[in-house]
């Protein structure tokens, strides 16, 4: 017997995760969206050690030390999600999952998605600052590489650049997904990093760790305005991100916990039946709990009764 949650499991863990993350207090949202972009940056930072240390290895095997930068990268989103930080590309998952549930209302998705966004910015910007730049640990080849990396990212295509924001932020929402759905420790970490390893092996494009490359390439000399940066960048890349993590969410809501909308249910058959394999606490006045992101059961309380296959 598998000792992971089932997808009817984790699609009800997301869905909780969604309310939740919508209806913390603001100034926690920002806070924790802060520190999750300075996390994040650390695995930025040790790609520039790698690419940018690595001399004349770079020239000629590049695709090995991509290889090898890309398999340390995801240690930034391993720290962040296993202490419950805020990154917006996975609210771009979450939280419509839980408003097409009826858990938060419509106004507070853009909400959520601004107040982590923003946090984001800081968090990376202050990194970018301390870390990377006033702290003298950048090297002549690093501060080479950067600049390449600042002036490459702010150069492509408007579509380019969307497209491959879309298939980051679906293989960072299926770490958390697959990160979700694991119950130790050790198979956690394995299922939040081989689909980051391979979205930076691709060279798909990542709005927040964007936030971190740009901006230190910039301060080392590249020839890019804050303009450009936003308009050939952040904004394709950021709008590429939500629909890389709907096209994940939206998907595994509909398959397992059908959406409770009226567009929805217009096309239903008019059966509900709890999705195989999936167990949910539902409660006298008709609110659902979802499972435990670290176990296979919901804590019932003296209001609820758990509700599994067969039941309704």
């Amino acid at each position: 017997m598998s000792d992971a949650l089932t997808p009817p499991e984790i699609t009800a863990a997301l869905i909780g995760l969604g309310e939740k993350k919508a209806k913390q207090a603001y100034h926690i949202t920002f806070f924790k969206s802060w520190m999750s972009a300075w996390i994040l940056c650390f695995g930025a930072m040790l790609v520039q050690v790698i690419q940018g240390g690595s001399g004349t290895l770079r020239t000629d095997y590049p695709g090995l030390i991509t290889l090898v930068a890309a398999f340390f990268f995801p240690v930034g989103l391993i720290m962040l999600v296993l202490t419950g930080q805020d990154l917006c590309t996975a609210n771009f998952m979450v939280v419509p999952m839980a408003w097409m549930k009826g858990r938060v209302r419509l106004w507070e998705i853009p909400v959520n998605w601004i107040f982590v966004f923003f946090g984001n910015l800081a968090g990376a910007l202050t990194f970018v600052a301390f870390l990377a730049h006033w702290s003298g640990l950048y090297t002549s080849g690093m501060i080479t590489y950067s600049i390449a990396v600042a002036v490459n990212k702010s150069n492509q295509g408007w579509g380019e650049c969307f497209l491959r924001g879309i298939g980051c932020n679906f293989l960072v929402c299926m770490a958390v997904l697959l990160g979700t759905g694991a119950r130790e420790m050790v198979s956690k970490i394995a299922a939040l990093h081989f689909p980051v390893f391979v979205f930076v092996i691709l060279g798909f494009e990542h709005v927040i760790v964007n936030m971190f490359y740009i901006p230190i390439g910039m301060l080392n000399g590249a020839n890019v305005g804050v303009g450009q940066y936003i308009g050939r960048s952040m904004i394709p890349s950021l709008l590429g991100n939500i629909v890389g993590g709907l096209l994940l969410g939206i998907p595994m809501l509909c398959f397992y916990h059908p959406p409770e909308l009226p567009f929805f249910n217009r096309f239903s058959s008019g059966r509900t039946e709890p999705a195989t394999g999936s167990t949910i606490v539902r409660h006298e006045d008709g609110a659902e709990t979802p499972p435990s992101i670290y176990g296979t059961e919901a804590d019932t309380t003296s209001a609820g009764r758990k509700v599994g296959k067969g039941s309704s």
